[in-house]
This record gives C-alpha cells, structure tokens and sequence, in this order.
C-alpha cells in the first residue's frame, strides 16, 4: 500500500511540474517585447475646429491632389448622421458630415459604408475610397 501512494506522490509531482513548466512557458512568451507603436499617436485633432482645414488648406498643389493629401480613413454610419473621417500625411485626423466643406473648392455630397461621394468646384464627382482610390463619377 505504501508503495500504491508513493508511486501516486511521483505522479502528482511529475505532473505538477509539467504544469508549471508549461505555464512558465507561456508567461515567456507573453513578455516578450513588441515594437513601440502608439496607435493613437495621431487621433488628438479629431475634435480640432473645422475652420483650421479651410486656412490651412487653400492652396492646393498638384502633387497632393484634389483632397490636398488628405485620405479617407473611415466612415460613420448613425440612424441620423453620416460622418466621413479623413486624416492628412502628418496624422491629424477630421471628421466631415455630407454637405460640408473638405477645402476651399471641395466638399462632401454623400457619405456610403466604403466610399464617399465628393464635389469639386467645377461640378466635377469623385468617389473616394478607402484605399486611396479616387475615381471620377459621370454626373
């Protein structure tokens, strides 16, 4: 009987310290270290006024295109409101609702889950998607 328990006793501890091996492998894993992305470094001028895009962003050059370099990064569908969200290349990011302005010559005309409808000022409709994409739309 003796030998019944301590054979019961080995196993417990040799499965005891599998276990503990095992775990101990995981904890390794999960400290590992991961490059330091902040994914939120950019999201501070969501709530920034809309007149600052209008100043800042008259000129338009060619090589940044009819949204001045700016990019659709996502859009918000409500039961009430549509928002279309547009970043430009230095991280600050925007929100537009349809029938608003992007820029001096540019606004919204209606916002969709994928891709936004947008006017320039020759009466000109692009849709806009979210891999950068800009196609122009026949009337």
């Amino acid at each position: 009987m003796n030998i019944n328990k301590l054979i019961i006793f080995i196993l417990t501890l040799f499965l005891l310290n599998l276990n503990y091996a095992w775990s101990e492998e995981k904890i390794k894993l999960d400290e590992e270290e991961l490059p330091a992305i902040d994914p939120f470094q950019g999201n501070a001028a969501v709530g920034q006024n809309q007149n600052n895009i209008e100043e800042n962003s008259n000129e338009q050059t060619s090589e940044a295109g009819i949204l001045n370099g700016m990019r659709l990064v996502g859009t918000i569908i409500g039961k009430s409101k549509k928002f279309a969200i547009m970043s430009r290349p230095d991280g600050n990011v925007f929100k537009f609702e349809e029938d608003q302005k992007l820029n001096s010559s540019v606004w919204v005309v209606e916002i969709f889950n994928s891709y936004v409808i947008i006017e320039d000022e020759n009466n000109k409709f692009y849709q806009v998607y979210m891999n950068n994409l800009i196609q122009e739309v026949d009337g």
